[in-house]
């Protein structure tokens, strides 16, 4: 159902009227710290993303790479509004990585509700990613990456080129990732058990899978390279687009559903190289999900999915149930790519450019579910905040940004901050924190560990 609004206005205990002290910097001042702290980059990062000119990030809509100012792309993407979709990530990834200007046009997926009319007209099934290549509908996302590649050859190819000795492996390549996919997908939503021959056929496919990266690295040697530890060797691919979003999310929901190990798995050596080696690349490692986002947003995509006993640790620690979440944050199973700094100021600055719809957000926590409710249990577009206690949890906001910048830990928060409020509103955000959709993995970990600290301070 609708999701996340537990005590709604009636039954919340707290008095929006009663007297508060507020201590917390404005966010003008919070601004003027956090700009104080960024590197140049950073503090030009909302002009560039407006122009089309930042690095690989989810919240652009225009992308011109290294055309002129003022060129109309020919490429417009249609993809979901919280970078769930896996078809859509492959698209996004060939993009990125050929270097193509695209607009994006953002819709949102079926577990949050209907379709916009005017995208029903376009693509009549609903389903995304689409397309529109110089004038043209295209909604298939295998089709739409082949027409890049045909419509593009002067962009980076990535279809090897007939005389390369990594050629001849596409088509396996892509057979296996089909497997491995159905394999995964089956095992996912079955009732199952630890070892039976649903496990058994899921490894085998992921021995297969580091079997042909280790020959990828073979052959790359054997032509000089160092090292090549990609599907086609030293080069990104269409086969690494095609697998990311897949493995992406087999390293996520194996060890929270299954309880088994994908990434970091000795077994696997080279299914961890080759992570490593994408996630060097901006295309990839600044779209990739978190294991927490991928777990929750796969359910309403494909159904319910079922869990082994052996797996209820690895759940506990991605869902921070068991502590994960606050401080001290611990290194687990989920790689951390930003240093704490970076992270720190991401996530500030993400909250303070629009921190007026955040605290309306926020409030959703003690307001009232919406109608009609959406399938994703998370996400419920129509619920009504409960906006009497603004004042009080943008506050509240306000000190989590404050720590985050440096602020002193002697007062996490103002004196008389109702407590109900400011802690089940602070904890709505921390369970719809979205990456990539909202910020990266870094970031999101520490905004989640310090809105904690705030809502367990309000006594």
């Amino acid at each position: 159902g609708g999701g996340g609004a537990k005590g709604g206005g009636a039954k919340n205990p707290d008095d929006p009227s009663a007297p508060f002290q507020d201590t917390a910097p404005s966010w003008e001042a919070l601004s003027g710290m956090l700009h104080m702290q960024q590197t140049a980059d950073e503090r030009s990062f909302r002009k560039d993303l407006a122009a089309g000119r930042t690095k690989t990030n989810p919240l652009a809509t225009l992308r011109l790479f290294d055309a002129p100012d003022g060129t109309e792309p020919r490429v417009i993407l249609y993809r979901d509004f919280a970078a769930w979709c896996p078809y859509c990530e492959k698209v996004w990834l060939q993009l990125e990585e050929k270097r193509i200007p695209y607009r994006v046009e953002k819709v949102n997926m079926r577990c949050y509700g209907s379709k916009p009319e005017w995208f029903m007209r376009m693509n009549p099934s609903g389903g995304i990613p689409v397309a529109k290549i110089d004038g043209m509908v295209i909604s298939e996302s295998n089709d739409i990456m082949q027409t890049l590649e045909d419509r593009f050859p002067e962009n980076k190819p990535l279809l090897p080129a007939a005389s390369n000795p990594q050629a001849p492996r596409v088509s396996k390549l892509l057979r296996l990732e089909r497997q491995v996919f159905s394999s995964w997908f089956r095992w996912l939503v079955s009732s199952t058990h630890a070892g039976d021959s649903q496990q058994k056929n899921f490894e085998a496919l992921m021995d297969e899978v580091d079997a042909q990266l280790k020959e990828a690295n073979k052959i790359a040697q054997a032509n000089g390279a160092k090292e090549g530890r990609l599907f086609l060797g030293e080069e990104i691919s269409i086969v690494d687009c095609m697998f990311a979003p897949f493995l992406e999310r087999m390293a996520a929901s194996v060890p929270y559903y299954k309880g088994l190990i994908v990434r970091g798995n000795d077994r696997w050596p080279h299914v961890t190289k080759w992570f490593e080696a994408m996630e060097k690349r901006d295309s990839f490692s600044n779209i990739m999900s978190d294991y927490y986002t991928h777990v929750h947003d796969l359910p309403p995509q494909i159904g319910r999915c079922m869990s082994h006993p052996e797996a209820a640790a690895y759940a506990a620690e991605i869902d921070g149930t068991d502590g994960s979440w606050k401080f001290p944050l611990k290194q687990g199973i989920e790689p951390v790519h930003l240093d704490d700094a970076t992270a720190k100021r991401e996530a500030s600055e993400r909250i303070i450019a629009n921190h007026e719809a955040i605290v309306k957000f926020c409030l959703r926590g003690v307001g009232s579910p919406g109608y009609p409710a959406v399938s994703s249990p998370l996400a419920d577009p129509n619920a009504v905040p409960d906006e009497r206690f603004t004042k009080q949890v943008d506050s509240a906001l306000r000190h989590a940004v404050h720590l985050m910048l440096g602020g002193d830990k002697g007062s996490l928060s103002s004196s008389g901050l109702p407590k109900h409020t400011v802690s089940e509103s602070l904890k709505y955000l921390i369970l719809r924190t979205s990456v990539p959709r909202d910020m990266r993995y870094g970031a999101a970990r520490q905004l989640r560990a310090h809105l904690h600290l705030v809502a367990d301070s309000v006594r």
